[in-house]
This record gives structure tokens, C-alpha cells and sequence, in this order.
């Protein structure tokens, strides 16, 4: 058995997953959760930033869900096989991601993400993956390379490639051969790459909005640029929607900016707390999979029942008119109002968000491009110190936590509202006020 804080225990570390044990709190045991809020052990009613890791999209306990799942209790609901419901779901998705014409349901982003890259390969007849550091595409051996560069920076090769670096101990050096890792944002290293390997790279994969470093952009073009660059050498390009879908827009990053990939992996706000997620995209390549082709992406928990309706009851929520536009101004006024509080504090920091999701790079007045500059910029060592007093003190689940080198996105669900985020802003001018930045102000270039 294992201690923590005081305590035995025989689950590994006191969490069910490892992420749960937050940077400098550890685990925090809840008993009830509703709506922005969860309540622990001690008694504490805590905003939650996190939201199931940005999942629970809809809130804890949201109604339409729960709402739906109550009534398929009423039946069998334990069955693995297909209803009328699974058809439903599948027309419904597909009828507002741009690029899906078929959709495939699995359980986690690691599962689409690694059928995603299978189907690329299979249609393809290619076997090697360009991926960007510093995106996470779940814990799977293949694309656990180059995600974290806190310990020591990968260098740059003269292929334009970087230096691979596992994610995590016990990767066998061979599944990263398969791997072409590059910086983000560098679409003059992304074409050497291709004009000296591209006729055996089988796709691109990438997060649109890399929510994964606290949150960076594809800097204007870049997007554009992957989908003729991958057109014209016979890739596929595959977004990883697992953090952007549903969130910021309907369709999911690729509507938002107007790049349709071949492939889209989705998962979080997918089922907004139900356990689901799914892969779509064009039928000239999903037919590859079994068993209309000979691809197989199977598993017995694969469209669960109860998943299903709980997951058809969120795409209905979040697809009512006018609640992206709740989302868009939830998100700026947090973001804003972050910036406000961080500059009158003087404290620096670089605030981007989307859907939600806000990224504080506190250490920076610059925007950084890619995670080298994340790791350079960050200053983890106060972000820490100032995480540890709002979650402690001031009842902020979450609130601009730490990882290992970069911010985690402060993350708000449809249930936030600008007075709750004005509450959180109030607590954290009081929390700054009791923990003045005397760090170095190291977003000016060359510190």
C-alpha cells in the first residue's frame, strides 16, 4: 500500500488517474457534484476549473443528460449492441462536423487517436506519422513521443526533424522510428520533411489550437498550409478534436477555421462526461474500417447504451442556437478579466483561450509559438505557489494549475456564468495581494 497526505491506501496514489493528483494539493476527495461546483471531505464547496478535464462540458449532473439516462434505465441498458439511438447519434454528428461523413465510435481520444493514425496507414499503404511537440494525443506507445520537454529540450536535427524524446518510461525505441517530430508553427521545417520523406508519411496529426501547452494557436496560414502540403504528397491530414470539438464551435475547430482534415478525432465534450469518443471522417476512408473494409477498430465496451443516449442528449444541448455564442463571451470575459486582475497586480502573463478554455502563461508578456517557448517563458515555480493559496484558501478547483512545464487551461463549462467568473477574479486579486510576482519578467527575448 502506498501513503499520501496521512492516508493508506490501496488505489494507486489515492487517484483512479494519475492527472487527479493536482500539482502541489494532490488528490481531493469529492462527494457530490453539481452544476460549476464540487464539494469535498472536508466540507468545502470548490469552483471547479477543470471540469472532468474539460468534459463535463455541460456541467456536473447536467439535466438533459441525466434526463436521458433515467429513461434508459427503464429498459435493458447493459447491452453492447446497436439501436436505432446509435444510427441517431451517427446522423446527428455527422450532420455538423464538416469533414464527417462517417463516424466510428470508440471510448477515449487514445483509442481514436491510435485508430486514426491505423486508418491512415492502411489507406495510405505508408507507415510513418509527422507529429509537433508538445501535442498530446493520448497515452498510447506510438504517439507518446516528444510531449514533455521539461527535464532537458529536444534538439533540431539538420532533417528539420527533432531529437525523439518518450513521453514516459517503458516506450521501446522502435515506435518512435515511425515518428517525424517537428515544432509547431514551423511550416518551413514541415516542407523540408515532406520533400524528403513525404512519399512514405501516411498522415499529419495534430491539435488545432494546441490546448495541451496551455493553449497556442496555428499561427495565421499554418492550418491552410498542412492541408495543400498533405493534398499534394497524398497524406491524410488528422485533426485531434479531443480538446477542440464541440467547444469552439459546433463543428469543432475545423469550422471554426475553416480547414477540413481527412480525419477528426473526438472525445471530452464528445459525451460531455459520458464515457465515449469517436472517430469521423470522409467515406472514401472510413470505409476502409470492418466491415465494410477490412480495418479493424472493434472493442466490447465500443457504443455502449447508455454512453450512446447519454452522449445523443449533449449533441442536442450543446447544438441549440446561440450556445456557442454563451460560450464565446463566457470565455472572453474570463480571459479578459484575467488580464485585467494579472496587469494590476503586475504580474506578466500571456492569456489566449478558446471554447472555454483559457491558457495563462504566467512569466510571459509575449505569445509564445511553440512549446520551446512555453518552457522557456512558464514560470511554474510562482504559478505553483499561487495555485497552491486558490485552491487552499480561496476554494478554486483547478485555478490556473501547473503542470509540468506549462498552464493548464482555466476551464469553464455552460453552466459558469460571468458572475461566478467575476467571484473567481475577486478571489484571485485577493490571492495576489497576499503573493506579490517578484520573478524575473522573462518574456523579453534572450533571458
Amino acid at each position: 500500500m502506498s501513503a499520501r497526505n496521512g492516508t493508506t491506501t490501496s488505489l494507486v496514489g489515492g487517484v483512479a488517474s494519475g492527472w487527479n493528483a493536482l500539482t502541489g494539493i494532490g488528490p481531493v476527495r469529492v462527494t457530490n457534484a453539481e452544476g460549476p461546483y464540487i464539494y469535498d471531505q472536508r466540507g468545502r464547496k470548490l469552483i471547479d476549473f477543470i471540469m472532468g478535464w474539460g468534459s463535463c462540458f455541460l456541467g456536473h449532473d447536467a439535466p438533459a443528460i441525466r434526463s436521458a439516462l433515467e429513461e434508459a434505465l427503464r429498459g435493458g441498458f447493459l447491452y453492447q449492441y446497436e439501436t436505432d439511438l446509435h444510427e441517431r447519434l451517427a446522423e446527428e454528428f455527422c450532420a455538423v462536423v464538416p469533414c464527417a461523413e462517417r463516424l466510428r465510435l470508440v471510448n477515449s481520444g487514445l483509442e481514436a487517436t491510435m485508430y486514426a493514425v491505423r486508418v491512415a496507414r492502411a489507406v495510405t499503404g505508408r507507415r510513418l506519422v509527422v507529429k509537433f511537440e508538445g501535442h498530446f494525443h493520448g497515452l498510447g506507445d506510438q504517439l507518446l513521443w516528444n510531449v514533455d520537454t521539461s527535464s532537458r529540450p529536444a534538439e533540431l536535427g539538420g532533417d528539420g526533424l527533432l531529437e525523439r524524446l518518450p513521453g514516459a518510461p517503458g516506450l521501446p525505441e522502435e515506435t518512435g522510428e515511425l515518428l517525424l517530430p517537428l515544432p509547431w508553427n514551423a511550416p518551413e521545417l514541415v516542407e523540408q520533411v515532406f520533400a524528403a520523406r513525404g512519399e512514405d508519411i501516411a498522415a499529419v496529426i495534430l491539435e488545432p489550437v494546441c490546448l495541451n501547452i496551455g493553449c497556442v494557436a496555428a499561427e495565421p496560414g499554418f492550418l491552410e498550409h498542412l492541408r495543400a502540403l498533405t493534398s499534394r504528397h497524398g497524406t491524410l491530414l488528422i485533426f485531434d478534436e479531443v480538446l477542440t470539438g464541440f467547444r469552439v464551435a459546433l463543428g469543432g475547430a475545423q469550422e471554426r477555421f475553416g480547414v477540413l482534415p481527412d480525419l477528426a478525432c473526438y472525445g471530452k465534450a464528445f459525451g460531455c462526461g459520458m464515457p465515449i469518443a469517436g472517430i469521423a471522417g470522409r467515406a472514401e476512408h472510413m470505409d476502409a474500417v470492418a466491415p465494410v473494409g477490412d480495418v479493424q477498430i472493434s472493442g466490447t465496451n465500443n457504443g455502449r447504451y447508455l454512453s450512446v443516449v447519454g452522449a445523443l442528449a449533449a449533441l442536442r444541448e450543446v447544438s441549440r442556437p446561440g450556445f456557442h455564442d454563451q460560450i464565446n463571451k463566457l470565455n472572453d470575459h474570463l480571459a479578459d478579466g484575467i488580464r485585467r486582475v494579472l496587469t494590476a497586480r503586475d504580474v506578466p502573463a500571456y492569456v489566449e483561450g478558446y471554447g472555454g478554455r483559457v491558457g495563462v502563461h504566467i512569466g510571459s508578456r509575449e505569445r509564445p509559438r511553440d512549446m520551446a517557448e512555453v518552457c522557456r517563458l512558464y514560470d511554474k515555480e510562482y504559478a505553483t505557489r499561487l495555485f497552491t493559496l486558490l485552491s487552499e484558501k480561496y476554494d478554486l478547483y483547478g485555478f490556473l494549475l501547473p503542470l509540468a512545464f506549462c498552464p493548464e487551461p482555466v476551464t469553464v463549462s455552460a453552466v459558469h456564468t460571468t458572475e461566478l467568473v467575476d467571484e473567481a477574479l475577486n478571489r484571485l486579486d485577493d490571492a495576489l495581494g497576499e503573493l506579490p510576482y517578484n520573478g524575473q519578467d522573462r518574456g523579453e527575448r534572450g533571458l
